[in-house]
């Protein structure tokens, strides 16, 4: 019997019209290419990027290494460049090692560019507001972007670091641009310095980071630490949620009457009852909300889901009768602030935006959820007798401190806010009565009444 030969075959996992089709979704993913180790990754940013996995004889763990973006990197340009990696590992060179040699051969000035286009967008996948933070930071005090004249005569007085070679920059150059800078704003002195050390120990990957600083050379900063007490909270509470009698639904004539925006008193409503972060609250559609008797939403992500993998929380009373209000409204009611049809984008959302498709001062709003109720929360403390100014992230804090008051358990508090134990203590400011009854409870004298020596 003749056996038949097993054909080869000759498709091709990827193709450019492959490489096109793949979409984006929640976590990032690869396909495999058509060389071995090659790997087409799509990262949750939409971004695609392409990566040469290789393992070394002093390493006992697998490296890869970046080939480039697509399309500027086709599927033929990405295979010819595999095969020169794996030629220059098969003769012993790391590539890695090379990245890391011709990297500290730059200038600073050019390394952060190549950070920005290489690390900072792709690979790490760092928050927006993050990646704006470090370009808002870098491009004053290291590239002299700006046309402040202060900041300018400032950095007159240090030397250019951005065309100084890594291998030449010393901790001491460092430090004395990060005093200069000090000099006008402490905390961008300290951003400036955090920025810096994460680039190079992130990017360059070199021993003798340049920028690391001892702690009694930082500035200190004051820790933000204001919130609404036990008795301020019920007050502003019963100015965000008013809710008709007769109906049983929100009393839209009164939000009217106050010119206040129903939407964003029950988005900061609903903050102050969770303590969910802004950028958390604020973007919660319906299907994240699971209502019931253990009602809870699910967030895609948290600023610090990373770490503790916790994107669950479970719901309070108060929390839950917020949302079920909305619900009622949003259906049935076409006078209401969340009432929108059906095949309009915002009927998703729990706290829409009246402003998506409009055109604003800053262009078309392309938003569909409420972006920022500073203006409303200025006008509640206003309203509610609260005199002094309060950053929006309070109300995490009003939360945290309010639930340690009562419970005085830092475990569970640290569960509801999604933060490690040490991260919640710091949000579970002490108040004054708390600490007027831990002292009250030493016994700084016996219960024997002291006697008095009559002096004569």
């Amino acid at each position: 019997m003749i056996e038949k030969e097993n054909k080869k075959t000759t498709s091709k996992k990827l193709t450019d019209a492959i490489c096109k089709s793949l979409r984006r979704l929640d976590k990032r993913y690869y396909k495999s290419g058509d060389y071995p180790g090659l790997e087409f990754w799509v990262l949750t940013s939409g971004k695609k990027t392409w990566y040469y996995r290789y393992r070394t004889k002093n390493k006992n763990f697998q490296q890869r290494k970046r080939l480039g973006n697509y399309p500027v990197v086709g599927v033929v340009e990405a295979i010819k460049r595999a095969k020169v990696e794996a030629d220059k590992i098969f003769k012993g060179e790391d590539p890695k090692e090379q990245i890391k040699s011709d990297l500290l051969k730059m200038q600073l000035g050019d390394a952060i560019r190549k950070y920005y286009q290489e690390e900072l967008t792709t690979i790490n996948q760092y928050r927006p507001s993050t990646i704006k933070g470090i370009k808002a930071t870098f491009g004053p005090w290291i590239f002299r972007n700006t046309y402040e004249k202060d900041i300018l005569l400032r950095t007159e007085r240090v030397e250019d670091l951005q065309y100084k070679k890594l291998t030449s920059i010393t901790p001491k150059m460092f430090k004395n641009l990060y005093q200069i800078c000090g000099s006008r704003s402490p905390i961008t002195a300290n951003r400036l310095q955090e920025y810096l050390r994460k680039f190079w120990n992130d990017y360059i990957k070199a021993d003798d980071n340049p920028f690391i600083l001892d702690k009694k050379y930082k500035h200190s900063e004051n820790v933000y630490l204001d919130f609404l007490d036990h008795i301020e909270l019920p007050r502003v509470m019963k100015i965000l949620v008013r809710i008709d009698e007769r109906s049983g639904r929100l009393n839209n004539n009164y939000y009217k009457d106050n010119f206040l925006n129903p939407v964003s008193c029950l988005l900061l409503a609903f903050m102050l009852t969770t303590g969910r972060r802004p950028e958390e609250a604020r973007s919660l559609t319906w299907g994240q909300f699971t209502p019931g008797g253990s009602a809870r939403i699910d967030l895609i992500k948290t600023k610090t889901s990373k770490k503790n993998q916790k994107t669950r929380f479970n719901l309070g009373d108060d929390a839950t009768n917020i949302l079920n209000l909305i619900s009622v409204d949003r259906l049935n009611n076409p006078e209401s602030s969340f009432y929108y049809p059906i095949d309009d984008i915002r009927n998703k959302y729990i706290f829409p935006s009246k402003d998506y498709g409009r055109k604003l001062s800053n262009g078309k709003c392309k938003t569909p959820h409420v972006i920022d109720p500073g203006k409303t929360w200025a006008s509640i403390l206003s309203m509610s007798g609260v005199d002094r100014h309060m950053k929006l992230h309070s109300t995490r804090h009003t939360f945290a401190t309010n639930f340690y008051r009562v419970t005085k358990d830092i475990k569970a508090l640290a569960d509801a806010l999604g933060t490690t134990e040490a991260q919640a203590l710091k949000y579970a400011k002490l108040v004054g009565e708390t600490v007027v009854a831990g002292i009250n409870k030493i016994k700084f004298f016996n219960d024997e009444k002291p006697v008095l020596k009559q002096v004569n």
